[in-house]
Protein backbone atom coordinates (compact mmCIF):
# COMPACT_ATOMS: atom_id res chain seq x y z
CA UNK A 1 0.00 0.00 0.00
CA UNK A 2 1.39 3.41 -0.95
CA UNK A 3 1.96 6.27 1.37
CA UNK A 4 0.10 9.58 1.16
CA UNK A 5 2.68 12.30 0.55
CA UNK A 6 0.66 15.36 1.46
CA UNK A 7 0.27 16.09 5.16
CA UNK A 8 -3.07 15.90 6.94
CA UNK A 9 -3.74 17.95 10.05
CA UNK A 10 -6.71 17.08 12.24
CA UNK A 11 -8.05 19.35 14.98
CA UNK A 12 -10.40 17.63 17.41
CA UNK A 13 -11.99 18.36 20.76
CA UNK A 14 -10.12 16.78 23.67
CA UNK A 15 -13.46 16.09 25.40
CA UNK A 16 -14.85 14.32 22.36
CA UNK A 17 -17.89 16.58 21.90
CA UNK A 18 -17.83 15.91 18.16
CA UNK A 19 -15.89 18.96 16.92
CA UNK A 20 -13.23 18.17 14.35
CA UNK A 21 -11.62 19.81 11.34
CA UNK A 22 -9.47 18.03 8.77
CA UNK A 23 -6.97 19.91 6.62
CA UNK A 24 -5.02 18.50 3.67
CA UNK A 25 -2.15 20.71 2.49
CA UNK A 26 -3.42 23.78 4.39
CA UNK A 27 -3.17 27.19 2.77
CA UNK A 28 -1.51 30.11 4.57
CA UNK A 29 -4.95 31.27 5.78
CA UNK A 30 -5.83 27.79 7.05
CA UNK A 31 -2.42 27.48 8.74
CA UNK A 32 -3.15 30.69 10.64
CA UNK A 33 -6.56 29.31 11.63
CA UNK A 34 -4.96 26.04 12.81
CA UNK A 35 -2.37 27.91 14.88
CA UNK A 36 -5.02 30.18 16.37
CA UNK A 37 -7.47 27.45 17.37
CA UNK A 38 -6.60 26.67 20.98
CA UNK A 39 -10.05 25.77 22.32
CA UNK A 40 -13.05 23.95 20.92
CA UNK A 41 -15.58 26.44 19.55
CA UNK A 42 -18.44 24.11 20.56
CA UNK A 43 -17.61 23.42 24.23
CA UNK A 44 -14.44 25.38 25.16
CA UNK A 45 -12.22 22.35 25.84
CA UNK A 46 -8.61 22.31 24.61
CA UNK A 47 -8.13 21.24 21.00
CA UNK A 48 -5.98 18.22 20.16
CA UNK A 49 -3.86 18.33 16.99
CA UNK A 50 -2.83 15.27 15.00
CA UNK A 51 -0.41 15.32 12.08
CA UNK A 52 -0.13 12.43 9.64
Amino acid sequence: MGRICSPFIVLECSRGCGFSRIYNEPTAEQSAEIAGTKTCPACGAPVRRRFF
